[in-house]
């Protein structure tokens, strides 16, 4: 953040209408001053995610969720802050300081990277459509995808042999070094040469929709039936999901989430109508992953092929799951007829008879996870204590200590054995806080949070503040840290209440402050003399003259008198 002057990122944020820029992606309503919507942080059915046009803030009263455009673009749509700042002052028409410090060019160098998948992708497009491109055309046409969808994700073609990239973009050596760097060729013994050859491409894109990696389909006989992109600084197979940018907006509006095997199983759903299918990148799926999907959807379906390696692959997403699942979540597992997929159901049945299945045949985790056991033990006596065994094992990796305690008890009465797991003592209830500004042992009171929150909502209290020759402080080191930096950025004219989110972007009580109901020039009035008096109140108790004793009595009982009148 140090990168950019604080004056233009000021003039970037005036530029800019948050209401605009979140309503990309979440319905915003008119609720008096504010915008009010469902938060895209977190899966709620009424909204308590408010946006303020005045402020250019926004806030989730259910999740804690809040900041600025800046914010809202690195925690929401994965940029880093650089490149938020860039893209907003672009949006603005306003031209990015050349003073400012680059991090030993590696943003311009994955600038430079980003282009050149960007450019791969085009070529794969443009060959899908020529007349070289004939085959993985045909082969999308069997797969009854339509032009509109071959469209919107970009599918493409990589024809056979060696030479499409040397041909599209040149035999220079820096290219061709730089080509490799992202993945699209790979030096052998023949030199460089093109990674996908004979394939229908798929391209991937992160969060923000940028492209950042390939899959690569074979059409005749070979292996590997599915090619990957190497990974790369910015493409991590056990990271991505397929379908994640096009669809997160929809898997919101919708309320539904459909995880798949493969590519072509989400791009089948959304030929029918279904935008809301995510699929892994041809391996099983990962911790991170699973993350990522129950942080977007707190229930999705994982929808599984009917047979044993659908089955197998339902089961490693289970074991996935456990680190990362939580009592709010409600996963559910849905398996297919034998020698069905997703694709081949939604052929032959259609959308509406799909949408039922996921519906009414999906299993909750924890059938799904008991149903697995039996499978996998056996039946008889000795059956039951591999299953008593296998779920103790897999109890343990569960972070959830009320969640394991339900399984464990759902486990004991299957088995009728009494696990040797013993259960965890119940967490202590913590309040959700924001990371610490200070190592220095909290002395804040509700007043003096509220102090803060009556100058953020109104900075025209700060201009009292400033013009005032005692500047009191805060009992608390981080709420006076912050104090004095609300004051510092007032005397400079900046918008007080996004500044101080670019310096303290973790500590979520800057736009709860800003976005709770308006204090009253009243109350603010009280809280004043309330901060006066308790910093005359300390300076008594320090070492000092004895004039200046006097002075901090005469001050402190001044204070006093006024708070009797004002009712304290």
């Amino acid at each position: 953040m140090a990168h950019f002057p604080t004056e233009f990122l000021d003039e970037v944020l005036v530029r800019t209408d948050i209401v605009e820029l979140i309503a990309r992606h979440v319905q915003l309503k008119k609720s008096g001053n504010n915008f009010m919507g469902l938060c895209p942080f977190h899966h709620e059915k009424s909204p308590s995610f408010s946006v303020s046009a005045d402020k250019q803030l926004f806030y989730c009263f259910g999740c804690g969720k809040g900041g600025g455009a800046f914010q809202f673009l690195t925690e929401h749509d994965g940029y880093s802050f650089p490149e938020a700042v860039e893209y907003l002052a672009e949006k603005a028409g306003l031209a990015v300081p050349e003073s400012r410090e680059v991090d030993s060019g590696e943003q311009e160098k994955k600038k430079r990277a980003l282009a050149l998948l960007e450019k791969g992708a085009d070529l794969f497009c443009r060959a899908l459509m020529a007349p070289e491109g004939r085959a993985g055309l045909d082969y999308f046409k069997r797969r009854k995808l339509p032009p509109e969808i071959i469209r919107k994700y970009r599918l493409g073609y990589a024809p056979p042999g060696y030479g499409f990239m040397e041909k599209s973009l040149g035999r220079d050596a820096r290219m061709q070094a730089q080509l490799e760097a992202v993945g699209l060729m790979f030096k052998g013994d023949r030199g460089y040469v093109d990674r996908f050859r004979g394939r229908v491409m798929f391209p991937i894109t992160d969060r923000r929709g940028q492209v950042v990696g390939y899959g690569g389909r074979i059409l005749d006989q070979g292996e590997p039936k599915y090619l990957n992109s190497p990974e790369t600084p910015f493409f991590h197979k056990s990271e991505l999901l397929y379908g994640y940018f096009e669809h997160r907006d929809e898997i919101r509006s919708r309320k539904l989430l459909v995880v798949v095997e493969g590519y072509m199983d989400v791009l089948a759903m959304a030929a029918h109508g279904l935008p809301v299918g995510l699929a892994p990148l041809g391996t099983a799926i990962g911790e991170r992953q699973v993350r990522e999907i129950l942080r977007l959807h707190p229930e999705p379906v994982f929808c599984f092929d009917g047979d044993r390696a659908g089955r197998q692959a339902a089961w490693r997403a289970l074991e996935k799951m456990l680190p990362v699942l939580a009592a709010e979540h409600g996963p559910r597992f849905l398996y297919l007829p034998e020698g069905e997929d997703p694709d081949s159901l939604l052929q032959r049945e259609g959308s509406e008879a799909f949408a039922l299945r996921l519906e009414q045949d999906a299993k909750p985790v924890l059938d799904t996870w008991i149903d697995g056991l039996r499978i996998l033990a056996g039946s008889g006596p000795e059956g039951r204590a591999r299953m008593a065994k296998k779920a103790d094992s897999m109890l343990a990796a569960m972070a959830d200590d009320y969640l394991s305690q339900a399984w464990r008890q759902e486990a004991e009465k299957v088995t009728a054995i009494t696990l040797k797991t013993p259960p965890r003592a119940a967490p202590e209830t913590v309040l959700r806080r924001p990371h610490p500004i200070s190592k220095v042992p909290s002395l804040a009171t509700p007043n003096q949070e509220r102090f803060l929150a009556a100058l953020l909502q109104n900075p025209q209290r700060i201009r009292g503040l400033l013009a005032d020759e005692e500047k009191f402080m805060l009992d608390d080191a981080g709420l006076n840290q912050l104090y004095t930096r609300v004051l510092e950025l007032a005397a400079a004219n900046y918008n007080v209440a996004q500044a101080l989110l670019l310096d303290f972007p973790q500590d979520e009580r800057i736009p709860l402050w800003a976005s709770q109901s308006d204090i009253s020039d009243d109350e603010f009035e009280k809280l004043q003399l309330l901060m006066r008096e308790r910093y005359f109140y300390r300076l008594l108790k320090q070492d000092g003259t004895l004039a200046e004793k006097q002075h901090y009595r005469y001050r402190w009982n001044e204070i006093r008198n006024k708070l009797e009148k004002v009712g304290q």
